[in-house]
């Protein structure tokens, strides 16, 4: 039988909490933060400093083991090169899927800048009353059906036409409401007559207050970047990357630059 591999980014609260789903469901587990003594940490007892040393630990071991890979997250597109997952947790304070994205760009000598005039006109088209305050300046929209002075219970089920926390209708979820704001359909979108990217990957609901993207739709927006490689490399783009959920959402802009 083929094992669920699963990686969880950040060992905070949440990230204990990923590990304990884990070890419910019997996956093999890499928990990746930079603390080695962050709060989930503490309760692994395998840990790792080197990566080749946690590859080949985790590539010859098929006891469902949770590791702990004491490392920054920028090594993120490594682990996924080497290691294919079914499910990755982000738990951290920081878009992953834009990282990915940037890392990739990066290592293929595109340099991306803040694309702040992109993100403003954006701002101005998606509705006020789920736009939260965001760093427009920076190139960044936060989206969410709480408000600002909202805090959504840790064990929240997120479903996608009500919030049942604040009592809250939800006529579409964050992600169908940005397919139509960015008149895409797919999580993979290059518009090449408009030299336009928009990646917007969906984090599913796993267990109430704990969400997770698909390790199979992150592999396929990288197959596709290498697929369009030389159309990336050779013209000067705009790259719209969103994580959303039936409930929030964060964007990052970006442009290209020869």
């Amino acid at each position: 039988m083929r094992k669920t591999n699963l990686l969880v980014v950040g060992g905070g609260k949440f990230g204990l909490r990923a590990i304990k789903f884990a070890k419910k469901r019997s996956y093999n587990t890499i928990l990746i933060d930079k603390n080695p003594n962050c709060l989930a940490g503490n309760f692994i007892e395998t840990k790792f400093r080197e990566f080749y040393a946690l590859l080949d630990y985790f590539n010859k071991h098929q006891n469902r083991e949770i590791v702990f890979f004491e490392s920054d997250i920028s090594i993120i597109n490594k682990i996924l090169y080497e290691i294919e997952f079914s499910w990755i947790i982000p738990v951290v304070p920081i878009h992953l899927i834009a990282l990915i994205v940037k890392n990739f760009m990066i290592s293929n000598n595109i340099q991306l800048l803040l694309d702040n005039i992109t993100s403003k006109v954006y701002s101005e088209k998606i509705k006020p009353d789920i736009l939260l305050t965001s760093p427009v300046q920076e190139g960044i929209l936060y989206l969410s059906y709480a408000k600002e002075d909202e805090v959504c219970p840790e064990d929240c089920p997120g479903p996608p036409d009500y919030c049942p926390s604040f009592k809250r209708e939800k006529p579409i979820t964050i992600t169908e409401y940005l397919k139509k704001v960015f008149d895409i359909s797919d999580s993979f979108n290059l518009l090449k007559n408009k030299k336009k990217l928009i990646i917007l990957l969906h984090s599913y609901q796993l267990m109430p207050g704990l969400g997770g993207l698909k390790g199979q739709e992150i592999y396929s927006i990288y197959n596709q970047l290498e697929n369009n490689l030389i159309f990336l490399k050779n013209n000067q783009f705009n790259l719209i990357v969103a994580t959303t959920c039936n409930c929030h959402g964060v964007i990052n802009f970006y442009k290209s630059r020869k």
